[in-house]
């Protein structure tokens, strides 16, 4: 057997050590503080602990109209028009407040029959007006068991009151969707402004009728189809978070709107 043999000579005054290099990886130094740091990061992403997801209410505020500042009442009305209406037809539409126009017979309104009962408006609130990238944070619905009366007869009843889609929503009375529910604080979405759209669904057809802020014989011109949709399928609602309020505008207008005598107005769209 032939081993290498070397011989290594050291002075006195040499001092008596041997440099031997040996490969060092240093990749996992400190692998277990990361792995706590990683655990607590991870624990308060799942626990939420630093974001605050109270809800509040906010209620309307008319603060804008000073004859009529201490009123908290939203109006809203809602018109439809003739079932025979169609795009061919619609420049010669009308719209009224009234659920007879859409369908409903008075007998079913007077008694709260299953598909007026079960059939309500729907107010949705988004982002943006901009139909492509908008998201809908939150949803109102209106129930059609509110709202004022007319007075009509109906066979041998004489003078009964039946519902309209005309709604006076406030603190007592009629309090469904007078408040908004959002979030208390805004450090984890801070949105303040909403687009509101409106809906009308029929219980008794099952199907969804979309609203407008303007008639469309209202559209300059004479093609009612041919419009930017962001103008006329939306209100704005602007949060206000000093005292939790909001107040409702026109988007075309900028005007305040929703206050006693200054109802917010939809009308049903007539689809081509």
């Amino acid at each position: 057997m032939s081993v290498n043999k070397y011989k290594l000579l050291f002075s006195e005054v040499q001092e008596k050590g041997v440099n031997i290099p040996i490969e060092m990886k240093w990749d996992f130094l400190d692998r277990g503080m990361d792995l706590d740091t990683f655990q607590e990061k991870t624990s308060r992403d799942v626990l939420n602990l630093d974001k605050d997801f109270e809800v509040t209410r906010f209620a309307h505020s008319n603060k804008t109209n000073p004859v009529n500042a201490n009123l908290t009442d939203i109006n809203y009305e809602f018109y439809f028009v003739s079932t025979a209406v169609t795009a061919p037809s619609i420049a010669n539409a009308v719209w009224e407040a009234d659920y007879r126009v859409q369908g409903f017979p008075e007998r079913e309104i007077y008694y709260f029959a299953n598909p007026f009962k079960k059939s309500f408006f729907k107010l949705d609130f988004y982002d943006s007006p901009l139909q492509s990238g908008q998201t809908n944070y939150f949803t109102i619905i209106i129930p059609t068991q509110q709202g004022s009366t007319l007075t009509t007869n109906i066979g041998s009843l004489k003078n009964v009151k039946i519902k309209r889609p005309i709604f006076k929503l406030d603190y007592v009375g009629d309090k469904e969707g007078f408040f908004i529910y959002w979030l208390k604080r805004r450090d984890f979405l801070n949105l303040k402004t909403f687009y509101m759209s409106a809906k009308f669904f029929d219980a008794k057809s099952g199907i969804y009728i979309k609203m407008m802020n303007r008639k469309q014989t209202q559209i300059g011109g004479t093609n009612y189809f041919n419009f930017k949709p962001e103008n006329y399928f939306y209100y704005r609602v602007e949060l206000d978070y000093s005292d939790y309020t909001y107040k409702v505008y026109d988007t075309q207008t900028n005007l305040n709107v929703g206050g006693s005598g200054n109802s917010i107005k939809w009308y049903e769209y007539v689809n081509p």
